[in-house]
């Protein structure tokens, strides 16, 4: 009798992962192959398998159109999560408008660093960190709940996967380049008379405590769930239509979540990063301690400038120009090691990147939300 199990191709269990423990191949595959389940691609082909079109003759079926459905709900599902984060930030914005009479409140503008006036009281920086926090729970809850995608999955938490110091050095290096390249796009839309949003968060000079509460919600726990979110669940989901779409669909929706022009190119640049030493690692771990860091680093390096404002700019550069030579020398010897490689090893799609990213733009709800993110940049900014 003739094997016929050497004629059959199957996807989703062929599929590897670099880098990822045994549990995570196993859980992932389990999920994909799984018959009721609409966001897993799996597709097992018959290589002698033909169909027959009238006039046009024998051809094979592919695994193009299981990947495009698959895809597509995918792509609906993290537009419906999106949406209601979306949501849920305007919901904050109406309410502190409400309070302040401003719903830029939580953000501090270039031309208001001299004389910022308003201050958060304990009670409001919780009511807002708790809101902020909540937000990133809720997109995760309804992508993860719907999908049905394994934890281990959706969270890679290895008990033996390594903190990457590198990692950390890096990190501090894109929070240097972002927070000059903020200002200089700031600048340039002050020549034009249009104050852009430049977020240094909340700081109350006169109570210690409040700005301890904003450091624990929007510093600790807004960095943990979102990074569960973007570099988890949304990252690990879409790995299975390669690892290079699944990075890109990451940064994306990460940066434009954002809601501000002079920020969007410094959080591309951080979310690329974070995401590539998730995949390096195998673990969120990393990413994770990353984005802490560089939180915690960002909002002292605001605190510096709004406490003292003309001696502040002389300290800051020198901070800068420390952690640039150290980095310097780190990824020097980093490179000469060999030990910053980030080469895609799983990018194997019966669809390009192309149509895939054509699929992102054209999703109904996924341009819902785009749409959406532009009303929330227009609102943010202001004429001066």
């Amino acid at each position: 009798m003739e094997d016929n199990k050497k004629y059959l191709i199957d996807i989703a269990k062929e599929k590897t992962y670099p880098n990822q423990f045994d549990d995570y191949h196993k859980e992932f595959s389990e999920w994909r192959t799984r018959s009721d389940n609409p966001y897993g691609y799996s597709f097992v082909h018959d290589v002698r398998e033909h169909t027959y079109v009238d006039g046009e003759g024998y051809y094979r079926k592919k695994a193009d159109a299981a990947e495009k459905a698959a895809l597509t709900k995918c792509l609906g599902l993290l537009g419906a999560s999106l949406l209601v984060m979306l949501f849920i930030d305007a919901v904050i914005s109406f309410v502190f408008y409400k309070l302040y009479n401003d719903s830029s409140i939580f953000d501090v503008r270039y031309s208001e660093i001299e004389n910022v006036t308003t201050f958060l009281s304990p009670l409001n920086a919780a009511l807002f960190g708790a809101a902020t926090t909540f937000k990133y729970i809720a997109g995760l809850w309804i992508f993860v709940h719907f999908s049905k995608i394994p934890r281990k999955v959706a969270i890679p938490l290895p008990k033996d996967a390594k903190v990457s110091k590198s990692g950390i050095y890096l990190i501090l290096v894109i929070m240097v380049m972002g927070k000059v390249g903020s200002y200089l796009i700031n600048i340039i839309f002050g020549w034009m008379n249009v104050d852009c949003v430049f977020t240094l968060g909340f700081h109350n000079p006169d109570s210690v405590f409040s700005d301890a509460i904003y450091v624990f919600f929007n510093c600790v726990l807004v960095s943990i769930f979102s990074e569960f979110l973007f570099r988890g669940a949304i990252l690990q989901l879409f790995r299975q239509f390669g690892d290079t779409y699944a990075l890109l669909v990451s940064v994306i929706t990460f940066s434009f979540t954002y809601y501000d022009v002079s920020s969007i190119c410094y959080a591309s640049l951080l979310s690329a990063v974070l995401g590539l030493f998730t995949l390096k690692t195998g673990s969120i771990k990393t990413a994770v301690i990353m984005r802490i860091v560089e939180s915690i680093s960002s909002y002292a390096v605001s605190c510096v400038i709004l406490d003292n404002y003309s001696n502040g700019r002389v300290v800051i550069v020198c901070i800068y120009a420390f952690i640039a030579t150290v980095a310097a020398f780190v990824f020097a010897r980093l490179m000469c090691n060999g030990k910053l490689d980030f080469r895609m090893r799983n990018d194997s799609s019966e669809i390009d990147n192309g149509a895939k990213l054509r699929l992102f733009v054209t999703n109904t709800s996924i341009t819902l939300w785009l749409v959406a993110v532009l009303g929330m940049v227009v609102l943010m900014v202001r004429f001066i």
